[in-house]
């Protein structure tokens, strides 16, 4: 008998810290959602100048938001976190031209740290005499201009331009090159990884509406996104309607997620499952203002009147989802 009660207190203890979520809590399970939801922002803790500051730092910091979205009773729910950045597909061109009003580049289906080695590659098998090379920058400059890389708008993209007298025989030469090596140079430059952490495309909230950045000029921002209308989107979900070039403004016809809840099929047929007709289409202006190398674009009703945040919300992220 000994030998057997000497182990009950150590098992009696055992039950009590495996069933202590439930014995102490209302439920098996502590739910945290509501004290994240409602926590407050305090001043952080000041230690005394005796202390060196460098040894400490927070043990849970959180990462600075380029928004200032606050949850409000008419738009509860927090932003929608951006869909990662998809490989390109089988067929998708590897690099393939591009060009918006007078300018031209080539769009490459790799990040930029591993287009870099395969644009010092193409110099230097050209026989190419270079003045100055930056990896930080991207950039390669020659007597006769200079060859660059940058990231593109969707992740793992680079943007090529050869800034020389005769930029087209120069992206043609470079796109040859490209796509004699393929995908299956894995090859990739760390001093060049820089180049794949900038974000050039920002779903924002200012206020009560919200706006994409772009960091595109007007000219390449309304090519970019007039590309997108027309060819992204089923039309049961979007249609481009109208345009105006001059005013930066585009018409659409937009169905949000909601509508197509309980539908068959999704976009392609709207019809719920009740059998009755899904709620039409919402009619939006999509407003482009435009300064140096940045554009934003806000949502407004067709005569220029605010929208509902959370109608504003749905369809840039809609948008930003095809140019990410």
């Amino acid at each position: 008998m000994k030998p057997i009660l000497k182990w009950m207190p150590l098992m009696l203890c055992s039950s009590v810290a495996l069933s202590g979520c439930g014995l102490f809590q209302s439920g098996y399970y502590y739910d945290r959602n509501d004290e994240y939801r409602n926590a407050e922002m305090s001043e952080p803790l000041q230690l005394p100048d005796s202390q060196n500051a460098i040894r400490y730092q927070d043990s849970m910091p959180v990462p600075q938001a380029d928004s200032d979205f606050m949850a409000s009773e008419a738009d509860p729910d927090a932003p929608r976190p951006a869909p990662l950045a998809a490989s390109g597909s089988s067929d998708q061109p590897f690099a393939e031209m591009r060009k918006a009003g007078s300018e031209s580049w080539l769009l490459v289906s790799a990040a930029p740290a591993s287009v870099w080695p395969r644009l010092q590659g193409f110099v230097a098998d050209h026989g190419v005499e270079t003045t100055a090379i930056d990896p930080a920058s991207g950039r390669i400059d020659t007597p006769q201009g200079s060859l660059s890389v940058r990231q593109g708008l969707r992740g793992g993209t680079s943007e090529v331009r050869c800034d020389v007298g005769a930029s087209a025989q120069c992206l043609s030469a470079v796109k040859a090159y490209l796509e004699a090596g393929g995908d299956t140079d894995t090859g990739v430059s760390l001093a060049a990884q820089p180049l794949d952490q900038s974000e050039r495309i920002k779903l924002q909230n200012r206020g009560d509406s919200w706006q994409l950045a772009l960091a595109l000029d007007g000219e390449r921002a309304w090519s970019e996104i007039l590309y997108q209308l027309q060819n992204a989107f089923d039309a049961d979900r979007l249609t481009l309607v109208d345009q105006n070039r001059s005013a930066g403004q585009f018409y659409v016809d937009y169905r949000d997620r909601d509508a197509s809840a309980g539908s068959w099929g999704g976009w392609a047929n709207p019809v719920n499952w009740f059998g009755e007709d899904a709620a039409p289409a919402t009619r939006y202006r999509l407003q482009l203002q435009s300064q140096a190398d940045s554009t934003t674009v806000g949502v407004e009703d067709p005569d220029g009147g605010q929208v509902p945040a959370s109608a504003s919300r749905d369809l840039l992220d809609a948008i930003a989802a095809t140019l990410r």
